[in-house]
């Protein structure tokens, strides 16, 4: 619509096939119901008239509902629901249309309790669909352009044109996180080493809070002053090598890295603006990968690093992000801010990734 309605017209239609067709439904069954006279007699026209203006609205509304199913940001587990809603959508509105096909067929006498209890059925189909749509709206965000601030760990984006990378919002932390986050059964627990690659992105502000602060890791931009000369310990520069191997795997869709630096188990979930992906073989592969061809030039940026360690053997991390790039779907730009938390174990020597959770917004 040229920016007159953003993303989409959908929303607006499915509310008149939605109104008319359940009017029409409860019309029909009323003029069963109410004796004959002069309420009858106008009951009947009315619901023949909604019932056509509900076949015509069904048509527009479908047509739209493809367009956005292949254009509105989304990622995987919206996806899924969007299909559902798409799934339900398509033969409600044949069912509508058989129906308003089916009364003009018999416009010359009245309709009786079979015709009255199929605009029912189909007002039921009519009714479960909008739930769905509203699902996939309010619980993912899809068509949602600017979200509210939320809290919650990991890392932070969505797939298509007015989303983004990033977490908002804020962590809290307690000694309950071990016990909350569980360690994985010990037949488990031989996840690969923890390694990452070198980062090139300058990180001005750095770790200045951290318990345990110390010298710059590689890749970090020390020009604000803000982190002190004693240098990290091994542990703290391991999570903060395998942050950075996040950030690389991200921007370039490299799964390996995610491989190498996250605890294959099976308990595995990370969570993003509401969405999840169980185990890290549905994260890479239905998330991290697919990322590069719908945001080829990503660029993720962690900083204000703060790693946190709970005994000898569990960490986390939280970070500040920021996330740009330029969707290849529609050439729309892409800007996110937000934060993000990592949680880790310390699994035969290596740190190793568990958990993350992320949330983000458009910059204000």
């Amino acid at each position: 619509m040229g920016g007159f309605i953003e993303p989409n017209i959908h929303p607006v239609l499915v509310h008149f096939t939605y109104a008319l067709g359940t009017s029409a439904a409860l019309a029909y069954v009323a003029g069963l119901l109410v004796p004959a006279g002069r309420w009858r007699d106008s009951l009947r026209p009315a619901a023949d008239w909604m019932l056509a203006l509900a076949a015509l609205a069904v048509l527009a509304t479908i047509a739209a509902g493809f367009q956005a199913y292949y254009s509105v940001a989304h990622d995987a587990p919206s996806h899924e629901a969007m299909t559902t809603h798409r799934n339900w959508a398509v033969p409600t509105g044949l069912a509508l249309l058989a129906l308003a096909g089916w009364r003009w067929l018999r416009r010359a006498s009245s309709p009786g309790p079979v015709f009255a209890i199929s605009a029912l059925v189909v007002a039921g189909l009519l009714t479960v669909t909008a739930w769905w749509g509203g699902t996939i709206v309010y619980k993912y965000g899809l068509g949602v352009q600017t979200l509210p601030e939320a809290s919650g760990p990991g890392h932070d984006h969505d797939h298509g044109g007015g989303a983004g990378h990033g977490d908002q919002g804020t962590v809290n932390s307690t000694d309950d996180h071990q016990d909350a986050h569980g360690a994985p059964p010990s037949d488990t627990m031989d996840g690969s080493s923890a390694s990452g690659d070198g980062h090139d992105h300058d990180h001005t502000d750095g770790a200045a809070d951290r318990e345990m602060s110390g010298t710059v890791p590689a890749g970090h931009d020390n020009s604000d002053g803000h982190h002190d000369t004693k240098p990290v310990s091994t542990d703290e520069q391991a999570i903060l090598d395998i942050m950075a191997a996040i950030e690389t795997g991200w921007e370039t869709g490299d799964g390996e890295l995610f491989r190498q630096n996250f605890l294959d188990w099976s308990g595995a979930r990370y969570f993003e603006s509401g969405g999840e992906n169980t185990g890290l073989l549905d994260l890479v592969e239905n998330h991290v990968e697919p990322e590069k061809d719908t945001i080829p030039d990503l660029e993720l940026d962690f900083s204000n690093i703060d790693v946190q360690f709970e005994g000898s053997d569990f960490a986390w991390a939280v970070a500040d992000t920021a996330i740009s790039g330029t969707f290849s779907s529609n050439g729309e730009r892409l800007e996110r801010i937000g934060k993000q938390t990592v949680l880790f174990r310390k699994v035969a020597g290596t740190w190793q990734v568990i958990h993350t959770h992320s949330s983000s917004r458009a910059p204000r």
